[in-house]
């Protein structure tokens, strides 16, 4: 006999919570924000917002960006034709969130952190009339790869600045195929100062290697 207890069957693995309750929703959302420390991610293919959800999202992703919690959205391109659903995003960019519009979307979605999703009941484009909110990690770390699919197709609600001659000239060594030091010798910095200006340009471009910044740069027409 095996010691210690049988182990939890498979479709008991992980926490899953449904509720249909619109202050229940919004309650255990609010919960997942303030315990949010990494970043938190929604898609909303929503064409506008109502005033009642600006006015209860609106702190809640103020409070979030203000202590330090990226925050990442990719919304509806229809959603700049809805004034106030305009005032929003850009105000949230402006305090260091990052936006994107995507043409077409039907998928709703809420990630915090790698920890907890939300999703609408039964595969609607809303949660306020029905959410499922789980920890499972399989899930979620399915739901964020469905976000990140469409963060890539997505367009920056204000398009990057086209880079300095400066920038050119690093994106140009860091392609060239030379180590570091001699890149760094050739434009007449130090490694670190070279370096540390390669990061800035792959945040700049949301890339996660300089392999891909040197694409998407290529894309660009920035070399």
């Amino acid at each position: 006999m095996p010691d210690g207890p049988a182990p939890a069957p498979a479709d008991r693995i992980g926490r899953i919570e449904r509720l249909t309750d619109p202050a229940a929703i919004r309650d255990r959302i609010e919960e997942l924000a303030f315990h949010a420390r990494e970043d938190i991610l929604t898609l909303v293919p929503h064409t506008e917002l109502s005033a009642a959800y600006l006015a209860w999202i609106r702190p809640l992703a103020l409070r979030c960006l203000r202590r330090g919690v990226a925050f990442r959205t990719v919304m509806l391109c229809e959603t700049l034709e809805d004034p106030p659903t305009a005032a929003y995003l850009r105000e949230i960019e402006r305090h260091g969130a990052r936006v994107r519009l995507i043409p077409h979307a039907t998928e709703r979605l809420l990630a915090c952190d790698s920890r907890a999703v939300a999703l609408p009941l039964g595969g609607g484009p809303t949660v306020e009339h029905g959410a499922l909110f789980t920890e499972e990690p399989a899930i979620v770390a399915s739901v964020r790869a469905l976000f990140e699919r469409a963060w890539e197709r997505a367009t920056p609600l204000t398009p990057a600045p086209a880079p300095t001659e400066n920038a050119r000239l690093i994106l140009a060594a860091m392609c060239s195929g030379a180590k570091d030091e001699t890149a760094a010798r050739g434009i007449g910095v130090s490694v670190r100062t070279y370096r540390r200006r390669i990061a800035h340009l792959m945040d700049h471009l949301n890339a996660g290697s300089r392999a891909q910044a040197a694409l998407l740069a290529r894309d660009r027409g920035w070399i």
